[in-house]
């Protein structure tokens, strides 16, 4: 298989700014690669490895972190964890040099995709903190 160095596609594409863009779920060979266990970034055991924690070169790894550790608060509910997960990657992102439109997308897609797939996860941790036994 070929790679394509960011400077090749520059010149085959000429210089479009999403491809210099990082995209990264923050694993590999089914690892994450800040050493934690799958599921500590964006998305579940599961799907971690197809849930970028960096997208558009901006990392939102620790608002997913945040939202992780609401869903997993006994009690805490759903829609306020999703809403300051929201909130919390615009502040992500803004502080990271995204721009109004950058930021608006990447908290959007995140928040669309909580809001509406992330029920069986809040469902999960909020059973495992509430009346899972040690």
């Amino acid at each position: 298989m070929q790679t394509v160095e960011i400077d090749m596609a520059d010149q085959i594409h000429g210089g479009v700014p999403l491809l210099k863009s990082r995209f990264s779920s923050g694993t590999a060979n089914g690892k994450r690669i800040d050493g934690n266990e799958l599921g500590a970034g964006c998305g579940t055991v599961r799907s971690d490895a197809f849930i970028p924690d960096i997208l558009f070169g901006i990392d939102i790894s620790q608002a997913c972190f945040e939202h992780d550790q609401s869903y997993a608060t006994c009690g805490f509910e759903k829609d306020v964890a999703d809403t300051n997960f929201f909130n919390n990657i615009q502040s992500d992102c803004s502080s990271q040099g995204g721009g109004f439109w950058a930021c608006g997308a990447i908290s959007s897609i995140y928040y669309i995709g909580v809001a509406f797939l992330g029920g069986s996860a809040y469902s999960y941790a909020q059973f495992n903190s509430c009346w899972a036994s040690d």
